[in-house]
């Protein structure tokens, strides 16, 4: 798009004020992409993309707030998950399937949920950034799927345990 230069037809309007020059930069903002880890992550505007065509996969600055309730959803299951498997592990004679998560429960019980709610919120950290990217949204619904599926067997584990014996 060209801009003119034009002429004020008024002479009580000040030259400098009339001059339509085009003041842009010549360099085109958009040549990069902006990094995930920007300034614009706190005081950015950007919710979605901008238009339906754009198909890349691209970053932004505000999220929604079904996907806050999905994080929060996902890391409260995280939470129980953490506390039915100390149960199961300490009271019901289960044992914990993942080597690495044994090792920090049999290290210690802090450090345990520690390490189990660290990991899980750097790791929806990284996928609420990529949010827009391919599969990200249906990954995260499937962790979501995961974790009540881990708590349903929780939960039947308890069930099955406090049933008596004969019955």
């Amino acid at each position: 798009m060209t801009i003119y230069n034009l002429t004020c037809a008024s002479s009580h309007i000040k030259k400098d004020r009339c001059d339509f020059r085009d003041r842009r930069s010549k360099k085109d903002r958009r040549a990069r992409p902006t990094f995930a880890l920007s300034r614009y992550m706190v005081m950015g505007k950007r919710g979605q993309r901008r238009r339906k065509a754009d198909k890349r996969q691209m970053y932004v600055d505000q999220y929604s707030h079904g996907l806050l309730v999905l994080l929060c959803a996902i890391l409260c299951l995280c939470i129980m998950d953490g506390y039915f498997t100390v149960i199961n592990v300490f009271f019901m004679g289960a044992s914990e399937m993942n080597p690495i998560m044994a090792y920090f429960l049999n290290k210690n019980i802090t450090s345990f949920f520690l390490i189990k709610y660290g990991l899980t919120s750097i790791g929806l950290i990284f996928l609420c950034i990529r949010i827009h990217f391919k599969y990200v949204r249906t990954t995260l619904v499937a962790i979501f799927i995961l974790y009540v599926f881990i708590l349903c067997s929780h939960l039947y584990i308890l069930f099955c345990s406090s049933l008596p014996a004969g019955g």
